[in-house]
């Protein structure tokens, strides 16, 4: 019998521009990007130069403390820049697609039963050595797992309540097979329970393996994350991993072991109060975003195209022009830079702007689709320990203690409050409605960075 969880905490941002749930070819891109900035802690070794040909999947870093794990090309073709930022750190590496004197890398074709016979470090080691293991992400920390791991349960997100998503559903029951196939190599990763967390009252056709248990998740926003399943289903902590991995990727690994071969395919969720034609489209991991993107934003000049979600995206920039390995989505803004005489009295204000909070006459129209931009309506402050965050955080947790340690580095509250059960998206919606607009997903990573390192 499935599982089933009600959120009733939360919140849907009523933002534009929702793309329509059927799946359509996007524009050809020329330019494909794996970027270092998607992995964190990642210490890398870069194996191309620029100018060197690549194959599909042929690593072009690995992490120097793990070199077992490749991080492996999302195309065939030529490298043309290695970016680096801020103290080098690696930005992305860019290949230009096209013919390549390298092969790409080719993975065994394996039938379910096979999988199923298969032992853990032989399915392991494939997937290292093709770039399919970065698909899989820890908690606590959210790195990618060390090679030789073995975590006590897997999640598999097959429900997405970000604003404006896709609605895996739709793009599950394009390839159902994919789908089936990758749960049953996922499964074998693991001696404990693999949670299939999907929407309340859809389960994907699939019999799946027998460690497989399907939970059903409804409600609003943040009920589609990775961390509000393992917070109520299998919490961490010190000495207990668990990994949780994305419905694509699990598709990915599936495709490849039925074919033989790597496929990079994706589908992107292109969307946003400037898109032009809102709507689910397909591309390829890594896609070069201004490429995928050309002629389907209004007002480019006055626009922001960010790699994600509104919530927790990242902007493109030269050195970050490429779909994020772990994104779905291609969200395009409106530039805002427009300021309003006493705006925080107007807030809500015959439903004009969006809040929140209930202490308005307007916030009875929230629900009412808004165009968004940029700006963030206010200027950083002091925190203040207001209860929109109790209203937008499900998590059996204290936001504002919890808050208040990560802002001032006090790691042992910190942990004590429960931050090794989160993410950086886990934040993002108390970041949306802080009114001191703080970033708590920053303040988290700089928590969990100090914590590892540390203790």
């Amino acid at each position: 019998m499935k599982q089933r969880f009600r959120i009733r905490d939360g919140l849907e941002v009523p933002i534009a521009g929702a793309p329509t749930q059927f799946i359509q070819p996007g524009n050809r891109v020329r330019h494909v990007a794996l970027c270092g900035l998607d992995f964190s802690g990642l210490k890398p070794r870069i194996l191309v130069d620029p100018g060197d040909d690549v194959g599909l999947g042929q690593p072009l870093f690995v992490d120097k403390r793990d070199p077992a794990v490749s991080y492996g090309s999302p195309g065939r073709g030529k490298v043309t820049a290695v970016h680096r930022g801020v103290r080098r750190a690696l930005e992305s590496v860019v290949v230009r697609l096209g013919d390549s004197a390298v092969d790409d890398v080719n993975v065994p074709a394996l039938t379910p039963r096979e999988i199923r016979a298969a032992k853990r470090q032989r399915l392991a080691e494939i997937l290292q050595g093709c770039g399919l293991w970065t698909a899989f992400r820890t908690r606590p920390f959210s790195r990618v797992p060390p090679s030789g791991s073995t975590p006590r349960s897997i999640f598999v997100t097959a429900l997405d309540t970000r604003p404006l998503a896709a609605d895996p559903r739709i793009v599950i029951d394009s390839d159902p097979g994919a789908f089936s196939g990758g749960l049953e190599a996922v499964a074998r990763l693991t001696d404990g329970p693999v949670f299939l967390c999907s929407a309340d009252g859809w389960q994907p056709e699939t019999t799946g393996p027998e460690n497989l248990r399907a939970v059903g998740f409804e409600g609003p926003h943040p009920a589609g994350l990775a961390g509000t399943h393992i917070h109520f289903l299998d919490p961490v902590g010190p000495g207990r991993t668990v990994w949780h991995i994305g419905y694509q990727d699990v598709m990915a690994i599936g495709r490849a072991f039925r074919a033989g071969s790597l496929d990079p395919r994706r589908v992107v969720a292109l969307s946003g109060p400037s898109a032009r034609q809102p709507r689910l489209v397909e591309t390829r991991q890594g896609a070069c975003l201004s490429e995928l993107s050309a002629g389907e934003v209004s007002q480019p000049d006055e626009c922001r195209i960010l790699s994600g979600s509104v919530l927790d995206g990242r902007a493109v920039s030269a050195s970050l022009d490429a779909l994020g390995r772990y994104h779905d989505q291609l969200t395009v803004l409106p530039e805002g830079g427009d300021r309003h005489l006493f705006g925080w009295a107007g807030w809500g204000r015959a439903g004009r702007r969006f809040t929140a909070a209930s202490t308005f006459f307007g916030a009875g129209a929230r629900r009412r689709p808004r165009r968004f931009t940029t700006a963030q309506n206010g200027r950083f402050t002091g925190m203040l320990p207001v209860r929109d965050f109790e209203r937008v955080l499900p998590l059996d947790i204290l936001p504002s203690p919890l808050f208040r340690a990560l802002l001032v580095q006090d790691t042992d509250q910190a942990q004590a409050l429960g931050c090794l059960e989160l993410d950086e998206d886990d934040m993002a919606l108390s970041s949306f409605v802080c009114p001191a607009k703080n970033d708590y997903g920053a303040a988290l990573r700089s928590n969990l960075r100090q914590i590892e390192k540390h203790g």
